[in-house]
């Protein structure tokens, strides 16, 4: 395992990425790992279902309840809105909190799954549940609560702060999963300059990959988010991959192109 300060030699040292390697490196990953993408997809709404369904149907039953003869009684259902859920707004940020966390976790565990299957390994399922399980469960929710305040923070300072902030906080989670043996101060430390370092890059790759997500998700009716949502991911771990490597002699995008 690389110490602190050898990962910030290597993020300070590194050499520029081409763009355009990045993303053929991006989709040969994708063709490695999209069955475990689509099966993260597939459990996080399998996990999230009951939330949402616990969070939205009483917003449902108000809506009949307030409706007569097909129209809305839209003054009545704002009262009973203020009604039901004035005194309850902190349980329901607080559910949706639940929801965030659980997905980040889930995350997690996919990130471990990349490394795996690029490096040749075997998975299965319960892989995904790794951060969920002590005693890497209270670091990881320390680094999600970090994660929360840093965002909370960058957006109170304005905009370009929190975009800023959006980079570094990608890398957040790659770089916790590949280096637990760090503090968690550490790792913050360590996505920060690593992000500063590929700011640019990551950005833009950021802002084209979202684009290609949304027309994809506009051409397949929404059935694509399923199966690419996930990409948006793998540019953040060819990166640390390129940038810090692991302990293991390999070329970054040699074997993604193999």
């Amino acid at each position: 395992m690389y110490s602190f300060q050898t990962l910030i030699t290597k993020i300070q040292s590194s050499k520029p990425i081409d763009f355009g390697d990045l993303f053929n490196a991006s989709l040969n990953l994708f063709k490695k790992v999209w069955v475990q993408g689509l099966l993260l997809q597939l459990l996080s709404v399998i996990i999230m279902l009951p939330f949402i369904i616990l969070f939205y149907m009483p917003y449902f039953n108000m809506v009949l309840e307030n409706s007569s003869n097909g129209v809305m009684d839209s003054v009545a259902l704002s009262q009973a809105l203020i009604d039901e859920y004035g005194a309850s707004l902190v349980w329901i940020y607080l559910l949706m909190l639940a929801v965030s966390v659980v997905s980040s976790l889930l995350y997690l565990g996919f990130y471990k799954i990349i490394k795996a299957i690029d490096h040749g390994n075997s998975v299965v399922i319960s892989d995904f549940f790794y951060f969920f399980k002590a005693p890497n469960v209270g670091k990881a929710l320390g680094l999600l609560l970090a994660y929360l305040g840093i965002t909370i923070l960058a957006a109170l300072l304005c905009l370009f702060p929190l975009i800023y902030a959006i980079v570094p906080l990608l890398f957040m989670l790659p770089v916790f999963v590949y280096n637990t043996h760090l503090s968690n101060l550490e790792i913050i430390k360590l996505a920060f300059s690593l992000g500063h370092k590929k700011w640019g890059l990551t950005f833009l790759t950021l802002i084209l990959n979202s684009i290609l997500l949304y027309v994809v998700i506009l051409v397949t009716c929404g059935l694509g988010s399923l199966f690419f949502s996930f990409f948006l991911y793998l540019p953040q771990y060819i990166i640390y991959k390129k940038v810090i490597g692991f302990e293991t002699p390999e070329s970054a995008f040699q074997e993604l192109d193999s």
